[in-house]
């Protein structure tokens, strides 16, 4: 074996190694996935569809204003995991105020929050406009 086919062994085994053991220890090579939720108020009434969805830490969710606004996504302080504020709140771009997202006015305009860090559990928001006729919502988060 020539010191060229040595190496290429050597680093064939070692990358062999290191991705069993990332299999082992329960890493994935899942990808980030992004959830649209649409923001509807019409005939039918105010709500987020689907109101509940399932996401993973990394993947993002895609709010969108589709009808009946202005509406936003407002988390509940107490109704995230313990100790999960300050992460949500650093994901939450263009805030305006605490774990409370932008108005959107327009029809198609967006808004997306990363679900990179959070802690696994459940996320309940609602819309501030709307939430006197239960335009509700819930993030599950899985590891």
């Amino acid at each position: 074996m020539t010191i060229s086919r040595l190496t290429a062994s050597v680093a064939l085994i070692s990358a062999l190694t290191l991705a069993a053991g990332s299999l082992l220890n329960g890493a994935t090579t899942r990808g980030k996935t992004t959830i649209v939720v649409q923001m509807l108020g019409d005939g039918s009434g105010y709500r987020f569809r689907p109101a509940n969805v399932t996401a993973h830490v990394g993947d993002v969710v895609r709010f969108v204003n589709v009808s009946g606004g202005p509406h936003n996504v407002v988390f509940w302080d107490d109704k995230i995991p313990a100790g999960a504020a300050a992460t949500l709140q650093a994901n939450m771009e263009r805030s305006t105020g605490s774990l409370s997202g932008p108005m959107l006015n327009d029809a198609n305009e967006t808004y997306t929050l990363s679900l990179a860090g959070l802690r696994p559990g459940t996320y309940s928001y609602y819309c501030a406009p709307h939430l006197a006729v239960n335009m509700v919502g819930r993030i599950i988060v899985r590891p």
